[in-house]
């Protein structure tokens, strides 16, 4: 039997973004978990499949710990994507995208073989045609439920300001890194050098995300308050790219209580 979903602290639509205010981070987690869990089942009940993108981040530790708890799920049916993985790291490095969602969900819930459709950021001689690949496979097997996060700098995926592009014409391509994302990664404690970041990574773009008909962003802590408050009050544009899930119908944007600081 699922938990009991949360008590939001409050919550309010910007645009056609869904903001739900939670009061913690386990909070957070778990009504994100929740939700997440009731719209694979809905897709299963009429389809004989879903296709997941999922987000690798230590901000996404307390969803998906719920999700892999969540007893409705039927996991066989759902075949797992992801979002971004660093040029030239190979799948088993400790700070490979890979390696994070094998550790936190896939291997845990049972997604392998020919339900996992993962990014090779070790491909480093022909990155044109490694997202060429993976770019038809997101237009073969289209996303059902983007489930991520916002950086610092404000940015989905690894689409940082620099090099962020709202109308972007493909899904999936290499960009360079900027300063404030590398430096979030080694805040975040996935290396233990400025110097060892990768400064350039796969990612799939802004169209590519917000393709899926439901987009859940998980978004915890006070180093991510003003990206959160440029997100919500900003201006809509490359700037900060996640502001573009105010246009998504269908996204849903969960803070705890140390996120939403500016915007409460």
């Amino acid at each position: 039997m699922s938990l009991p979903e949360p008590t939001p602290v409050t919550q309010f639509t910007v645009d056609s973004l869904r903001v739900v205010v939670h009061e913690d981070r386990a909070q957070m987690g778990r009504a994100a978990a929740q939700l997440v869990a009731r719209t694979i089942t809905e897709r299963l009940s009429t389809h004989d499949r879903a296709n997941v993108v999922f987000a690798a981040a230590p901000s996404q530790n307390e969803f998906l710990a719920s999700l892999v708890a969540s007893p409705e799920i039927n996991w066989s049916k759902v075949f797992g994507f992801h979002m971004d993985e660093y040029l030239g790291l190979g799948p088993d490095h400790p700070a490979s995208f890979r390696r994070y969602l094998q550790e936190h969900l896939f291997r845990l819930v049972g997604i392998s073989g020919d339900r996992l459709r993962l990014i090779p950021g070790e491909q480093t001689e022909s990155p044109l045609q490694t997202c060429l690949a993976y770019e038809s496979l997101l237009k073969a097997e289209p996303t059902d439920i983007v489930c991520a996060g916002i950086g610092e700098n404000g940015h989905l995926a690894f689409n940082d300001p620099p090099v962020a592009d709202l109308l972007d014409p493909v899904l999936i391509k290499v960009v360079r890194l900027d300063a404030a994302c590398r430096t979030q990664q080694l805040n975040d404690g996935c290396f233990d050098r400025i110097e060892d970041v990768p400064t350039h990574a796969y990612t799939l773009t802004v169209p590519a995300l917000l393709a899926a008909p439901v987009v859940s962003v998980v978004v915890p802590g006070p180093r991510k308050a003003e990206a959160v408050l440029a997100t919500l009050r900003g201006p809509i544009g490359e700037a900060c790219p996640a502001s573009a899930l105010r246009r998504h119908p269908g996204a849903i944007l969960h803070l705890d209580r140390e996120s939403a600081r500016y915007v409460l």
